[in-house]
């Protein structure tokens, strides 16, 4: 999914922290949880 770019700069502090693939797994599932929001771009309808 297109990441937008408060989850872009979400995402690069998170690997920073945690490791590459590790700060991906945070990420996606704090997003997932609805901890952090707008970070992926909407369906266009």
């Amino acid at each position: 999914m297109p990441v937008t770019k408060k989850g872009t700069k979400i995402l690069k502090a998170m690997k920073k922290e945690y490791g590459t693939k590790k700060g991906e797994q945070v990420f996606y599932a704090s997003e997932n949880k609805g901890i952090i929001k707008g970070v992926h771009k909407g369906k266009k309808r």
